[in-house]
């Protein structure tokens, strides 16, 4: 890789405290870092790297580029795209000529960009395809770059994804002799602000949180010089999107002050974080806790892949957390093999953005790993307390950073009342602070999940320091509410101090209060209930005051007895150790992922309506088809990125279009894709990824996102994207290239004598060719039936020895090739091995070589034995394979053959064999004629029925095999039987469970005296759905 360090090379790292006045004097610094790698940005071929002087080289040039546009200090500037060095060059140009940048996360919805766009009244934005559309879509007015100066209230746009072209981000840089004259007399005052960011809107629409350089810079120097963890040999691994306050000001900024290395991953998905982390050698992980506990799960399920490595990692995990509770890190020795194969380099990891469990800290512990924490907001720059990694103390934040003040103040009596508008808490006297009530404890309280217990000290935490924003952009009243009287930040968390170490506890605006009075967190509510199998994510609100949840599924673990009676037995089981007023009364499931920010925080003001939708849906049966990309979490959104992966998401979407697609689909249980299904699937993804999914593969496949995975996964490691069909040499290794190439001398000898042979023992058949005058003197394709071990010995002696020589057969593996002798035989008869399970995509590579190189082609689609003589349906390689040639296919129907050697009999019958041969066809003729949902499937329904016209001329009205257009109405009209029995089920549920509300509410003190009557109208409507 490019840019690395020469052994025995140093680089000093710098740890002002003293004040630096702009983030320009921290750019102008790059230049001591002469040719050390700046930016290392992983690519689908290999990466590409920058060094310091070149980064700050493009950055000076971009920068004079916005002065002669005329774009003055002040003005904003949007950067709407994927995290990239362009990314990086433009933000940090725009900052060093004292303009504002405002990162914008491109997947942030048409509404929101509107917004911004328009509060932040930016002149300028540099974006992408993506983001173009994404303009589009909120009809934001752009225009491309010219010579005229820029028009207030249109956006002058660049793309930061072209490198040529008049919209090219190129375009902004200006030559080197006409740069130092631009930049020379430009100042800015370090109160000015630098970035512009936009909370994630967990709560709402996002506000405007401009940070200053002196806010940034005094951030950097005070928490960096605090984190001695951090040395001169580092590289930073930045995986997260560059639009957050955290991975840009920490991630990027603090480690480029120090001049080290930041490597990009290509994207955000578990084989490119791998091979970013292993071939990047990156030492610090700057990340997020929906990262780390993605790495520990996938570092367990490897694990416990069998009882007895699962046993000994638990036992191994649990010494090592002995040990580190005596100060013992035997963590290091007895894991040293796992942290070798996740990153025999990486040595620190470090988490903000949303609270880690303290439990998966101790795990990371266990493995041998540090962690650092961060604790801060958007509105502080972000970091207010670092937790270093020798800390004791896991369940706190840490230490505030030097020149942050922290203290923690009783909540507003306000803030109080904003938890809940259906509670209104009474108002002390004037001048008397309101007291906590303490309540008795409940009864049917029980371990591990109570009420919390009220710490005397807790309280809102509020701060003040230089790294500490101003206000709100153009929202007096917020930045007013933001504020005490004295100047101190409400961050409107919860917490206490303890041996000076910050402790959250939760968000005041996240309390849940309920009747009685009766207050939580629901974020420890749902991380308990997220523990129970069933149950994947889940999110409580409040409906009607009670508390209800959207759940997420976890459907492996619902196997037979259905999703909902194993979510709704989890929740049971959850609240046997919860206190009564924490029981969910009732719940509503979805496929989707809960919404939640870039970080992990769970929008809460989303959740009303995503239950409602839930809820609605379920009660209706309805199917909403796939889920919209703006659903998805950022790891799901980078996975379907992917090029194989998303080709797959596309095809999934067009073959299941009245299915429930998510990602957490499960193809076997919700697309009723058995064994056999996935053969047919399996062909088709080739076809439209390029990459083959083995029958290994296809056994870890649970849902759809562990699909998508494996796809991408195959393809990354070296499967490419190529056709099969279009370059199946590419397909082919050395031992199956054997079969395509030319018999030997002494093999055509031998396979002269195997003709004469085959024809000698056909001759007690009286074997009749029927219509061979139809097959034309040229390469061709022939389409047989299957009905017994004797139809390629029928077919082979109704040819002519010419045809014969230059014909290749496609063989089922499991016979062709199931033992040295048939082996053999079938190289004489130059058969190609078809392994349906194993090995599709090399068995569609090896007919597409023998089309390549001009010789004719028998296949036999149904791919099996016919057990009834009733021709089958044709499996679709066919169809990929002929589809897009213009090679003539030529149906054959093989009559007698069954007679003679049927299934179990061991030997044959002398009967009369007769082999049709029908007219030759073009398959752009078939897909015109065909039924289907693709090109494949309405050729092969269509060849179908080619051969079945042949099988109706030898039989008459013996025949009995239904037409491929019957077999498809037939299918159609049973996914509708499915469809409905679905929503009948759904209602009939939701039937029972009102009969068992009316059955427990009757038997209550209060029952009414109308619940008899209501019950006998329900069990009526109940019999009616039976019926149905």
């Amino acid at each position: 890789m490019d840019g690395q360090i020469a052994a025995g090379e140093k680089i000093e790292l710098e740890r002002r405290t003293g004040p630096v006045p702009t983030l320009r004097s921290l750019i102008d610094d790059f230049d001591k870092y002469d040719t050390h790698p700046a930016l290392i940005q992983f690519t689908r071929t290999g990466s590409i790297s920058i060094t310091y002087t070149a980064l700050a080289e493009r950055i000076r040039r971009i920068a004079a580029g916005f002065e002669r546009l005329g774009i003055k200090n002040g003005n904003t500037v949007i950067v709407l795209a994927a995290n990239s060095p362009a990314w990086v060059m433009c933000a940090l140009a725009a900052v060093y000529s004292g303009l504002v940048v405002v990162p914008v996360d491109p997947q942030q919805s048409a509404e929101v960009l509107e917004h911004i766009v328009k509060d932040s009244k930016a002149a300028l934005i540099i974006t992408d395809e993506n983001g173009v559309k994404k303009l589009e879509e909120a009809n934001i007015k752009t225009e491309l770059p010219h010579a005229q100066p820029l028009r207030k209230g249109i956006l002058r746009l660049y793309r930061i994804d072209k490198e040529q072209g008049a919209d090219s981000w190129t375009k902004l840089e200006c030559k080197r002799h006409d740069f130092e004259d631009l930049l020379e007399t430009q100042e800015v005052p370090e109160d000015d602000p630098a970035i512009l960011f936009y909370t994630s809107g967990t709560t709402g629409m996002p506000k405007g949180v401009p940070l200053t350089h002196k806010n940034i810079r005094s951030q950097l120097d005070a928490a960096f010089a605090q984190m001695t963890f951090i040395g001169p040999t580092d590289r930073i691994l930045l995986p997260l999107p560059l639009f957050h306050v955290y991975p840009l000001n920490i991630g990027l900024l603090g480690p480029l002050k120090l001049g080290l290395p930041i490597i990009m991953p290509q994207s955000l998905t578990g084989p490119e974080l791998m091979r970013a982390i292993n071939e990047g050698r990156a030492t610090i992980l700057v990340s997020v806790p929906r990262i780390l506990r993605s790495l520990f799960e996938a570092m367990d399920k490897k694990a416990h892949a069998s009882k007895v490595t699962g046993k000994l990692f638990d036992t191994m995990m649990a010494i090592a957390q002995t040990g580190d509770r005596c100060g013992i890190r035997i963590g290091k020795l007895l894991f040293k093999g796992v942290r070798e194969k996740l990153g025999p380099s990486l040595r620190v990891f470090t988490s903000g953005g949303a609270p880690l469990d303290p439990a998966l800290t101790r795990k990371f512990k266990a493995l041998g790993w540090d962690i650092a924490i961060g604790y801060g907001l958007t509105e502080t720059s972000p970091l207010l307390s670092m937790r270093m990694p020798e800390d004791p103390d896991i369940e706190s934040t840490g230490k505030p950073i030097p020149n942050v003040e922290l203290k923690i103040i009783p909540i507003r009596q306000e803030d109080d009342e904003k938890i809940d508008d259906a509670e209104k808490i009474k108002e002390p006297p004037a001048g008397e602070q309101q007291k906590p009530v303490k309540e008795p404890p409940d009864k049917e309280e029980k371990a591990p999940l109570k009420e919390p217990e009220h710490n005397e000290n807790e309280g809102e935490v509020v701060a003040r320091g230089p790294n500490v924003f101003s206000g709100y952009l153009n929202l007096k009243e917020k930045t007013k509410e933001a504020f005490t009287e004295d100047g101190w930040f409400r961050t409107g968390d919860l917490g206490f101090i303890k041996n000076g170490n910050l402790h959250i506890t939760g968000r005041a605006s996240s309390t849940m209060v309920m009747e009685g009075g009766k207050k939580f967190q629901p974020d420890d509510v749902e991380e308990k209930l997220a523990k129970q199998e069933a149950i994947r994510e889940v999110g409580l609100l409040k409906k009607d005051n009670k508390l209800v949840a959207l759940v997420v599924p976890e459907l492996k673990s619902a196997g037979e007895r259905g999703t909902k009676e194993s979510v709704s037995d989890a929740l049971k089981s959850a609240a046997s150790g919860m206190a009564s007023y924490l029981h969910i009364t009732d719940f509503a499931i979805t496929r989707e992922p809960l919404p939640r920010t870039n970080l992990g925080k769970l929008k809460r003001h989303e959740l009303e309506e995503k239950y409602d939708k839930a809820k609605a849906e379920e009660k209706a049966g309805k199917r909403r088809g796939a889920i919209s990309e703006s659903d998805l979490t950022p790891e799901d959104r980078a996975l379907i990125n992917d090029p194989a992966a998303g080709a797959v998401w596309e095809w999934l979407k067009k073959r299941f279009p009245d299915h429930d697609l998510t990602l957490e689909t499960s193809p076997e249980l919700e697309l009723n894709i058995d064994s056999l299904e996935w053969m047919n699937l399996t062909l088709e993804m080739v076809e439209s990824s390029g990459v083959e999914i083995d029958q290994e593969a296809l056994a870890r496949v649970n849902t759809v996102r562990d699909l998508l995975k494996e796809v991408q996964s195959s393809s990354q490691q070296g499967n490419t994207a190529d056709s099969p069909i279009k370059h199946p040499e590419r397909f082919l290794d050395e031992k199956s290239r054997v079969f395509i190439e030319p018999l030997t001398k002494n093999q055509e000898a031998q396979a002269k004598a195997y003709l004469a042979l085959v024809m000698f023992l056909m001759k007690p058949f009286k074997l009749e060719t029927i219509g061979y005058e139809n097959v034309p003197d040229e390469q061709v394709v022939f389409i047989p039936n299957h009905a017994s071990f004797m139809d390629a010995f029928a077919l082979t002696a109704s040819m002519p020895e010419e045809r014969m020589r230059n014909t290749q057969w496609a063989g089922w593996v499991g016979i062709a090739f199931g033992n040295p002798v048939f082996s053999y035989l079938s190289r004489l008869a130059q058969v190609i091995p078809i392994d349906a399970e194993k090995s599709m995509l090399t068995s569609l590579a090896l007919g597409a070589a023998v089309l390549k190189q001009g010789r004719s082609l028998v296949w036999f689609p149904e791919a099996k034995r016919t057990l009834d003589g009733n021709l089958l349906p044709f499996k679709q390689g066919i169809g990929i394979l002929m589809k897009d040639k213009t090679i003539p296919l030529v149906p054959v129907y093989l009559d007698g053959t069954r007679e003679a050697l049927g299934p179990g009999a061991y030997f044959p019958t002398p009967v009369k064999i007769r082999v049709w041969y029908g007219k030759p066809v073009q398959p752009s003729q078939l897909i015109k004629e065909g039924v289907g949902n693709t090109p494949q499937e309405r050729l092969v329904n269509a060849l179908r029925d080619r051969v079945l016209e042949l099988e109706k001329k030898a039989k008459g009205d013996r025949s009995q095999s239904k037409s491929s257009k019957e077999l498809f109405e037939e299918a159609k009209k049973r996914a509708e039987i499915e469809k409905e029995q679905t929503r009948l089920e759904a209602e009939k549920k939701k039937l029972d469970e009102e009969l068992a509300t009316l059955d427990e509410s009757s038997e209550s003190e209060d029952a009414t005296a109308n619940a008899p009557d209501e019950k006998a109208k329900l069990g009526e409507k109940k019999s009616t759905q039976d019926a149905a």
